[in-house]
């Protein structure tokens, strides 16, 4: 973010145009995925033709993640079984990578699709040593992301290493990045 003293403003003119897409009968995350045109330059940790993960431009806190599931459903209740292991099984990856890049010493996993015409995604917010424990995380303040770019790339290579830590899996249920 090029000026985080008008990030409040920012914020707002995202919100509006979210509104202006949903008023046309849009899912505003799948006309982003195409155009661009709502969130701009995000911080891009991840993108393939499955998942989209990025920063929160608008954290709640640093390292607050979006893991967007690019086909669109509505939210969790559309998701296939083979879907719904498939974008957790990524979370889990994702999680780890906070966890080894940015020390958290927890990841919350959140959805919340609510409102007119939405699309599936998971938030990631990290906990550190000393935070306090909780759902009151999910809504906390927001503030300004700020060194987006240089976060991502460590989140990214994270991710991108294959450290996978105290995650679990199956043999064989790796999921190939």
């Amino acid at each position: 973010m090029d000026r985080p003293e008008f990030w409040e403003q920012e914020r707002e003119q995202l919100n509006q145009r979210i509104a202006a897409v949903r008023q046309q009968g849009l899912c505003y995350s799948c006309h982003d995925l195409t155009t661009g045109s709502i969130f701009g330059n995000q911080a891009v940790i991840y993108d393939d033709e499955l998942f989209r993960v990025v920063l929160d431009p608008y954290p709640r806190m640093l390292g607050h993640t979006i893991v967007v599931y690019k086909p669109h459903r509505e939210d969790i209740s559309e998701l296939l079984q083979a879907e719904a292991g498939h974008l957790f099984q990524f979370c889990l990856q994702v999680v780890h990578a906070l966890k080894t890049a940015l020390h958290a010493e927890k990841v919350y996993l959140n959805t919340m699709c609510d409102g007119p015409i939405n699309h599936v995604h998971i938030q990631l917010f990290p906990r550190y040593a000393g935070d306090t424990i909780g759902s009151k995380r999910f809504v906390l303040p927001r503030g300004p992301l700020e060194n987006e770019e240089e976060l991502a790339r460590l989140i990214r290579s994270a991710l991108l290493s294959g450290q996978r830590g105290d995650v679990p899996q199956a043999p064989g249920d790796a999921l190939e990045l």
